[in-house]
């Protein structure tokens, strides 16, 4: 059965928001910059701090962190990358299910908001455990971001569209002929 323009246009909206989440996660993921912080030199006499100036940089991300004037050293944020991987692959799945669902309702509509909520609490554990570690305060750390507030916002639509084909997809009785669908409130002419 097909769906009608609205619910085409949503769902077409929701694989839009869960694809640009997944792209926005994927670049987070590749790049190193989840954290900044400043390097402070301090000098000081035997009793106070006399003098404090900043002598560089410090970032680092889910693979390795750099600091000015110094070779980068290997650290790798294996469940952060790991879950919030495990995520973006949920939401990819509901984006692709939700475009698969465009043309043509199917069974498997439920699985798209499914998919989708998956992925979103597979994301935010990740940046939670990232987040239990280091501040989340550059570039990388606000994309990932970005990826979570796309995919909640492409879940309930995707949720509606879901529940609305299934509220419009009702067995009835109308002359005593069974349908398998109805589009509109069930009524027979008899007001029942």
């Amino acid at each position: 059965m097909t769906y009608e323009p609205l619910s085409r246009r949503l769902a077409t909206l929701a694989a839009i928001f869960a694809f640009l989440g997944v792209l926005l996660g994927v670049i987070a993921l590749a790049t190193n910059y989840w954290t900044i912080n400043t390097i402070v030199s301090e000098t000081s006499n035997a009793t106070n701090v006399i003098d404090s100036h900043t002598s560089g940089y410090m970032w680092n991300g889910l693979f390795k962190e750099c600091r000015t004037n110094m070779f980068c050293i290997a650290r790798f944020q294996a469940t952060t990358f790991i879950v919030c991987l495990m995520g973006l692959l949920f939401l990819l799945a509901g984006g692709i299910f939700s475009v698969l669902d465009i043309p043509k309702a199917s069974d498997r509509r439920f699985i798209t908001p499914l998919l989708m909520f998956v992925g979103c609490v597979l994301m935010t554990a990740g940046l939670v455990d990232y987040a239990s570690m280091n501040f989340l305060n550059y570039h990388s750390s606000r994309a990932m971001i970005a990826a979570i507030v796309f995919a909640y916002t492409a879940l309930p639509i995707a949720a509606f569209v879901a529940g609305r084909y299934s509220a419009l997809e009702r067995g009835v009785l109308i002359n005593n002929d069974a349908h398998s669908t109805q589009k509109y409130s069930a009524t027979n002419g008899n007001g029942l």
